[in-house]
């Protein structure tokens, strides 16, 4: 073989191993993982072994993990998550095994199992997630199988959502945000003041009203969040309901007595209620007729108690990952302040005096001879 054919030889088999090796490029994730998981093969029992581990779940909670079988730290259960990827594409690092901060055999739990509520023994297991993220989404939709030594697994029956709170509380509130543009933008469309949704017929910021729209924004982003989270649409507590029930009463109670009275005013003045510009102390003020404004407790409690369950509300529900059960008590307490916000409203049904009032007749003469 002459020079040149040597050449060529070494052309082509240098050029070989690099179109080799950069076909084998892509696949090196993939056989660490594999290398990295184990065969594994379900363990005889007289029972199947079943895992059970709830949906919905934060990984800034860490995962919880339910298996019929007591496991203990030295066989070293790890758990792997199987992501779907109908749309996106796989991470490297997704495929990683998680180790448990938390393992408790012999262990009770409750579970709904075939539409019945049953209760099971074995041992629950909490993950160290500190390590995983979902790249901006507020949710995954994942298939846990938990593994251990000795070459025993368990695959969960069904997949799950697990849920990132950071972003489900980001995305919660970019479109909360652009719900709330586009009512200002319809408002300002009419050339409309926004803040008139808030007023009351005589123009002045209405409490009832303000604590209506509260409760929709924060309840609805609550909402929101959650089904970013579970995908589905969550159960709302019977408190809840019965308390934003009570706050439309008020609010519409309120607005037909404020009706009432204007209308009254206008019989006996001839006029309608002049325009006038809201202001935040009107919250807890009161206007009667012919008088200065007067602040108004039942109003200032009112307010009170609306910011208080708010926060509990909305931090309780964030802390939770679920929409928080208010406690009766305090929808009793919410309810009284209402009824005393109410009170003033309905007791005052009487025609205000006009503005100008007549002087009075002066006495008639008494006949002559009388007393």
């Amino acid at each position: 073989m002459d020079r040149r054919s040597r050449l060529m030889c070494r052309i082509v088999l240098v050029v070989s191993l690099m179109v080799s090796a950069c076909a084998r490029q892509p696949v090196a994730p993939a056989s660490a993982v594999a290398a990295a998981m184990p065969e594994c093969t379900v363990p005889t029992a007289a029972e199947p072994l079943r895992l059970y581990m709830p949906d919905g779940q934060l990984i800034s909670h860490g995962l919880t993990v339910y298996v019929t079988t007591n496991l203990t730290a030295g066989q070293k259960p790890r758990l792997r998550l199987f992501r779907n990827h109908a749309i996106t594409e796989a991470k490297e690092d997704e495929d990683e095994l998680l180790d448990p901060e938390l393992v408790a055999p012999n262990q009770q739990w409750n579970e709904t199992l075939a539409g019945r509520d049953v209760t099971t023994r074995g041992s629950i297991l909490v993950f160290n997630t500190s390590r995983m993220s979902f790249s901006g989404k507020a949710m995954v939709r994942v298939r846990p199988l938990l593994l251990w030594d000795g070459g025993a697994c368990v695959l969960g029956p069904s997949e799950i959502n697990i849920g990132d709170i950071r972003f489900a509380m980001l995305w919660t509130a970019a479109i909360v945000v652009a719900g709330l543009l586009l009512v200002l933008v319809l408002a300002r469309a009419k050339k409309e003041n926004p803040m008139l949704l808030l007023t009351g017929v005589d123009g002045h910021l209405a409490l009832s009203q303000t604590q209506i729209a509260c409760w929709t924004i924060v309840v609805g982003s609550v909402v929101l969040g959650y089904g970013l989270i579970r995908r589905e649409i969550p159960d709302i507590p019977e408190s809840l309901l019965v308390l934003m029930g009570a706050s439309l009463v008020t609010g519409g109670v309120a607005y037909f007595q404020d009706v009432k009275k204007a209308t009254a005013v206008a019989q006996t003045t001839g006029s309608g209620p002049a325009a006038l510009d809201w202001r935040w102390g009107d919250l807890i003020r009161v206007f009667p007729a012919n008088r200065p404004p007067e602040l108004s407790l039942s109003k200032a409690q009112m307010l009170f108690w609306t910011i208080l369950l708010l926060v509990l509300f909305l931090s309780k529900s964030i802390l939770e990952g679920a929409i928080w059960e208010i406690p009766w008590e305090l929808v009793a307490l919410m309810g009284f302040s209402q009824a005393g916000y109410l009170a003033p409203k309905v007791a005052d049904t009487e025609t205000p005096p006009p503005a100008n009032p007549a002087p009075p007749a002066p006495p008639v003469n008494p006949p002559p001879g009388g007393p």
